[in-house]
């Protein structure tokens, strides 16, 4: 989305950025998972464990910079039984807080991924020895077998407003690190001042106030509001943002990312390798609406979706559409060991894309504008798109809308039953 045109004198002010300890995970953005170390022997600041059934094995991440910043895992992975997490959500020491967190699924090795669960900690700020605030923060955990770390992520988000040239805009905030920390700032060649490497603060805003978000700007260091160059000066907490016009131009990097292919235009054909053998060419479904799944076996939020789109097909399956999930970004290897394991669970069409691993190359990339998975392209009859979209989180209907408009009928254990006088999916 093109950022608009400023006035020379325009002067950014922001209202107060309120947490939103889900505001991320509402939004749909993207995210950057980070490693938390899994170790055999108990930390220190363990004060309270529940009863395991295996040997446990512990982790600890930072939210905020407070004296109760510091939070611990737990995973109880028996050979035989419910594999659980437990969560220190109060940063008190305390892994019995979060209750019993069973994963929704074992996995079973080489390759296989199980959870996402959701947690909100305690985000505490100030300093080591005193506290001056603390905040509901949403993070989340994915866990692939037999590694020896566990990933996470943030879900909260900063909310509230901007004024540029006398108009006010919503905006959202979201720091990458899941440290709930925003002031990170980075010198002229995108290097953090601290020293300690961080990942993009995004800043996003609803420039035509029709609830759609422009493209992340990276506030870490100079950035670029229609033809001025800014830096912000942002509280550590994100509460507050200040914006300063400057000299210095926006850290080089790699371009930002194409937009997705909008409404109406024609979708790209592309060859790839179907399962079982042969090419599959997305010209052979031309008079079928499409469902074209983006994903890959290392990617967890792709994992967590793959039960709602083979929903969609059980549930489209007699109605010319068509459902296929093309492996992007993967090898060959894991892909051929994936889909075997899941012949009873997925019954739509795979395909891998000959590019591999090699992302500008790979049909999501190069035809698609693809920057991140899953990516869900709906195709009309015609070969036109007709929605693109990005991520998925339990009870997602975005799919099903869709289709509806496309003249589908479709029910999935993803909403409630219709009633007369609203179609499911309305709001």
């Amino acid at each position: 989305m093109m950022l608009p045109l400023m006035s020379s004198a325009a002067e950014p002010t922001a209202s107060r950025f309120e947490l939103d300890p889900v505001g991320a995970k509402a939004a749909k953005l993207g995210y950057f998972p980070i490693s938390v170390k899994l170790l055999a022997n108990k930390p220190a600041g363990v004060k309270k464990e529940p009863r395991y059934a295996a040997t446990p094995k512990y982790g600890a991440f930072e939210v905020g910079n407070g004296p109760h910043g510091t939070h611990y895992l737990a995973l109880d992975e028996p050979a035989d039984g419910t594999w659980k997490i437990y969560v220190d959500l109060k940063g008190d020491g305390d892994l019995t807080s979060s209750g019993e967190g069973a994963w929704s699924k074992k996995a079973e090795p080489p390759r296989e991924m199980y959870g996402v669960n959701s947690y909100i900690v305690r985000a505490s700020y100030g300093t080591p020895q005193k506290e001056t605030a603390s905040l509901d923060y949403g993070v989340a955990f994915y866990r692939f077998v037999g590694r020896d770390v566990i990933f996470m992520y943030r879900e909260a988000a900063r909310s509230g407003t901007i004024t540029i040239d006398q108009k006010t805009h919503k905006a959202l905030l979201a720091e990458n690190d899941a440290d709930g920390l925003f002031a990170k700032p980075v010198d002229d060649d995108g290097k953090p001042v601290s020293g300690k490497p961080s990942r993009p603060v995004w800043l996003m805003l609803d420039w035509k106030d029709d609830g759609n978000w422009s493209r992340p700007l990276d506030v870490r260091g100079p950035f670029t509001l229609g033809d001025e160059n800014y830096v912000a000066d942002l509280a550590t907490d994100g509460s507050s943002i200040k914006f300063a016009k400057t000299t210095r131009k926006p850290p080089k990097g790699p371009p930002p990312p194409k937009p997705l292919l909008a409404e109406g235009t024609v979708a790209p054909d592309f060859e790839a390798e179907a399962w079982g053998g042969g090419s599959l060419h997305l010209a052979d479904y031309k008079g079928k609406v499409v469902v074209l799944d983006f994903w890959s076996t290392w990617c967890g939020p792709c994992q967590k979706s793959m039960p709602h789109i083979e929903q969609i097909y059980q549930a489209t399956k007699q109605q010319d559409v068509a459902v296929l999930g093309v492996c992007v970004w993967d090898t060959k290897d894991a892909y051929a060991k994936w889909v075997p394991k899941k012949e009873n669970e997925y019954h739509f069409k795979f395909a891998f894309d000959p590019a591999g691993n090699t992302n500008e190359q790979s049909i999501a990339s190069a035809k698609y504008n693809v920057s991140g998975i899953p990516t869900t392209y709906i195709i009309g009859k015609e070969g036109k798109v007709a929605a693109a979209l990005v991520g998925y989180d339990e009870g997602d209907k975005r799919i099903e809308e869709a289709l509806r408009k496309l003249g589908v009928s479709v029910q999935t254990s993803a909403e409630e039953k219709p009633s007369s006088s609203k179609p499911p999916g309305d709001k």
